[in-house]
């Protein structure tokens, strides 16, 4: 899904806390926290046995929801839950593009600024405007570590791709051929490198099939991880 497209999502889901905080039913606050709670808890245990990939824009949307209901309900910087604001942004960093996150953030800033009405809510406002950048940083680490563990993962590929195909092959028909000699009568000198020949082959082959064996094993790990 294209950053826009998540970011509206999440741009909606604090849109609707913030119009459900001016409304006259905030009373209702808990019960609708908890149902989406059981959605989410639900949503995460299907997902869970499924592809999870193309579902994160919606789990993220009902979460950042969850908080922001949580927070703009409980009079927003003044919120004892505004710390949750925190872990939001950083989950948002850590699963989406930076542009992403700094809008985010830049929305959250816009709708968290109409509580401003003490020098306490302008020190919670202040230190959201101090963590953005922070945040942005680790999502931009975050991304370029995932880009490298791609790059990783395509070389890994064309090494498999280079040992089952080009390599394996190439070695088998020396091995082959040198046997081909080894079978037809030979001087001493000729028989011995022939020998080697065979021999080295074999080598490489093994160890060939031991590479891939140990790059199979690290790819499950990381997979794992």
């Amino acid at each position: 899904m294209s950053p826009i497209v998540t970011l509206g999502f999440l741009a909606l889901s604090a849109t609707l806390a913030f119009a459900f905080s001016l409304s006259p039913w905030t009373y209702f606050t808990a019960q609708l926290v908890a149902f989406i709670t059981i959605v989410l808890i639900i949503f995460f245990a299907v997902s869970r046995r499924r592809s999870f990939g193309a579902k994160k824009p919606l789990f993220y949307s009902l979460l950042s929801l969850t908080i922001c209901l949580l927070v703009f309900t409980t009079n927003g910087l003044n919120s004892p839950f505004f710390f949750l604001i925190y872990f939001l942004l950083f989950a948002t960093a850590l699963q989406h593009p930076p542009s992403v996150t700094l809008a985010f953030s830049l929305f959250l800033i816009f709708f968290l600024s109409n509580s401003l009405d003490s020098a306490n809510s302008l020190l919670e406002l202040g230190s959201l405007l101090f963590i953005t950048p922070l945040v942005w940083f680790i999502g931009r680490q975050y991304l370029e570590n995932n880009l490298l563990n791609t790059s990783l993962s395509q070389s890994e590929t064309d090494i498999f791709f280079w040992l089952t195909l080009k390599f394996k092959t190439g070695i088998v028909v020396i091995i082959d051929a040198a046997s081909q000699l080894l079978s037809q009568p030979l001087t001493p000198s000729q028989h011995d490198l022939a020998k080697k020949i065979r021999d080295s082959g074999k080598s490489l082959l093994n160890s060939s099939q031991n590479l891939k064996t140990d790059l199979d094993h690290r790819t499950d790990e990381n997979n794992d991880q």
